[in-house]
């Protein structure tokens, strides 16, 4: 398959790789890293495990008919799902949790991630649905307080003090615990909000730096941070190593006017190949950091399912051009 285009990002892949191996070489003290894999010998790390996709993108769908929002979804190729919102019911989506679970293997899905929200998680009742479904990590949405219902909307703020970061890494460091406890990993979801500046640090940065890593995962979502002008490939390459997942979405690369704004921020985010990212760039970090999971999101979109396949269809074609 000739992609002239594909080809012209990966073009700079090898350059990519090995400013990753310089800058491991210094961090392990100059230890030599020759039994890295060569460029792409290992993709299989990474793409093995797409197409996934999170739930939050086909919700309406989901709410009005599972079964057939499902099965579009392996019509579409997505082999691998992320719930968003577990809560401790017995249900999900007017479901009982066991019917859900035979409509995922029916439909050959696998759901392995979780997001949970809210100020007060019942973990033991939510660890024991997660078990019923087959899930493996539960990841906090987004920490509490940092979107407000408003008239006419939603606004998000992140944290505005040192002192509310270390509040939120104390609540993520309980969380992780209390997760492990449950024999489940714990990881937090990132948006924008968490990377601009307050009182000379940068959020993201001071919370995970305050959390067990044994305890507190990542999962960096590539849209946001895209969004909020971050380098992302510098954010894989500082926390890759507690990485379990990314949220694979683009950034239409038009600054939203009001960052504040949650609905209109997130109209900014389209699927893999829509936008400016460059997921070439992102796929060699996660194979070079061993992140097996990636799901695609379209925060809000007017074709879930086709921005879905668009978007799984983006990255594989990467591979195959490789």
């Amino acid at each position: 398959m000739d992609c002239p285009e594909i080809r012209i990002k990966l073009s700079n892949m090898n350059r990519q790789r090995r400013k990753i191996i310089q800058q491991a070489t210094i961090l392990a003290g100059g230890a030599s890293l020759s039994s890295v894999p060569a460029l792409g010998q290992n993709f299989d790390c990474f793409i093995q495990r797409l197409p996934g996709a999170q739930l939050y993108t086909i919700r309406e769908a989901l709410t009005a008919d599972p079964e057939t929002a499902l099965q579009a979804l392996a019509a579409a190729g997505i082999r691998e799902v992320e719930l968003y919102g577990l809560t401790d019911e017995d249900n999900v989506f007017g479901m009982p949790l066991l019917s859900f679970r035979t409509l995922l293997d029916r439909y050959d899905l696998s759901m392995t991630f979780t997001h949970v929200f809210g100020e007060n998680i019942d973990v033991p009742a939510v660890s024991r649905a997660a078990r019923i479904l087959g899930i493996e990590t539960v990841v906090l949405t987004i920490a509490p307080g940092f979107i407000q219902p408003v008239a006419g909307g939603l606004r998000i703020q992140g944290p505005q003090s040192i002192e509310e970061m270390d509040n939120i890494a104390e609540l993520l460091n309980s969380l992780g615990r209390q997760f492990r406890t449950e024999g489940l990993l714990f990881g937090y979801h990132n948006h924008h909000v968490e990377f601009f500046p307050v009182e000379g640090e940068i959020p993201y940065n001071h919370i995970l730096w305050n959390t067990d890593p044994q305890l507190v995962r990542c999962e960096l979502d590539i849209g946001w941070m895209a969004l909020a002008g971050v380098d992302y490939l510098d954010v894989l390459d500082r926390f890759g190593h507690r990485t379990l997942s990314c949220h694979m979405k683009d950034f239409n690369g038009n600054t939203p006017a009001d960052m504040g704004d949650f609905p209109g921020a997130s109209a900014h985010l389209v699927p893999p190949g829509s936008g400016v990212v460059d997921f070439s760039a992102v796929l060699v970090r996660m194979d070079y950091y061993n992140i097996r999971h990636g799901f695609v999101e379209i925060d809000s979109s007017d074709n879930p399912v086709g921005d879905l396949a668009n978007g799984t269809n983006h990255l594989q074609l990467i591979r195959q051009c490789n």
